[in-house]
């Protein structure tokens, strides 16, 4: 872009510097002719009206081969004021001359004012997007700092959540091994009641036995006694009515024969008391095996309800674990999820967007 002076900068020589070449099909020769061919024409030449002529060209090129032009025509004004006394062949007419001095010097400052007025513009457009770059700039930076702190929470989310996670597997192994080893204990404690309540069903079963056993013992112990006193006690009755005259020999051998028989009946009515003491603590003792018996099974009711208990108990606490580790692996995949997002976004937004293009001046 050329600054607000329009001078034409210059070798030591005095030749004007050369402009960048122009696009392929538009010329010096072409942009030089057709200038030179409207002020022939008292026309003022400009870039528009050289595209014209010429049919087409880019500005910016036009534009750089009329600043050529009117570099050079100070020279040619120069070269056609020189003495007759040698006429160049491609010398133009004074009134060209003329002509072409004033539209040079109209086109000059017209040219500088458009200069200054281009530079102008092109300097505030250039502040515009500056600040517009700035803006932008900073925008991206915050969103690139927002981005970067909801990554890092994210981050300490997810870590939060995996050793949340490892956490309850590792309390629910140790629940599932207490529940396992107190399910245990219960079914060897119920095991060893069961035992202990057939042993005592079986120790019942021979004290009943032997108590039977021996209430017939005595039962039958009893009914001898009771058979031998009757055989004696017929057998006196026959001997006193036989010997009813008897002296007193017979009369005292009938008295000692009473005493044994007093002693029988004695001996016969002790054999029946113990029976009936032996009676009284069987039937105590089969009482204490009923009451031992309903303790057993007692305990052994409560051993199962409690291993019932426990093992309801686990069941709860696994469906629980079960539902726990499902919402942590759901809010694990959300988090995973929205952080996937975010680097999209923020990849999205790092792209940088296109300039904006720059109009063309005419």
């Amino acid at each position: 872009m050329q600054s607000g002076n329009t001078s034409v900068s210059r070798h030591p020589s005095g030749a004007a510097s050369r402009p960048r070449p122009g696009r392929p099909g538009i010329q010096l020769e072409d942009v030089l002719g057709a200038a030179d061919a409207l002020v022939a024409e008292g026309v003022k030449p400009t870039i528009e009206r050289v595209r014209m002529r010429l049919g087409g060209g880019s500005p910016n090129t036009v534009s750089a081969h009329m600043d050529e032009w009117f570099a050079r025509l100070p020279a040619r004004l120069v070269g056609m004021q020189a003495p007759a006394a040698a006429p160049r062949d491609d010398a133009a007419p004074l009134s060209v001359v003329q002509a072409a001095q004033q539209f040079w010097d109209v086109a000059r400052r017209e040219a500088n004012q458009t200069q200054v007025q281009k530079t102008e513009a092109t300097r505030r457009e250039l502040e515009l997007e500056r600040d517009a770059l700035t803006l932008k700039e900073a925008e991206l930076k915050r969103r690139e700092d927002s981005f970067e702190q909801a990554r890092v929470k994210l981050d300490d989310a997810l870590a939060s959540s995996k050793q949340a996670v490892e956490a309850m597997q590792a309390q629910m192994h140790v629940q599932q091994q207490e529940s396992a080893r107190v399910l245990s204990d219960s079914e060897a404690e119920v095991r060893r009641l069961r035992k202990a309540l057939d042993e005592a069903v079986a120790s019942k079963e021979a004290l009943r036995e032997r108590a039977a056993m021996e209430l017939g013992a005595k039962q039958r112990a009893a009914d001898e006694a009771e058979e031998r006193h009757l055989a004696q006690e017929r057998r006196l009755l026959s001997e006193i009515d036989r010997e009813r005259m008897a002296t007193r020999q017979a009369t005292a051998e009938l008295a000692r024969e009473q005493k044994a028989r007093a002693a029988d009946l004695e001996v016969a009515r002790s054999a029946q008391e113990a029976a009936k003491h032996s009676a009284a603590a069987w039937s105590r003792q089969q009482q204490e095996l009923q009451l031992e018996l309903a303790t057993l099974r007692e305990r052994a009711a409560g051993a199962d309800q409690r291993a019932t208990d426990l093992a309801s108990q686990l069941q709860r606490q696994q469906e629980q674990s079960d539902r726990e580790i499902a919402q942590l692996r759901e809010s694990q995949s959300a988090t995973a999820a929205a952080l996937r997002q975010l680097e999209a976004r923020g990849k999205r937004q790092e792209t940088p967007q296109p300039a904006r293009s720059r109009k063309s001046s005419k």
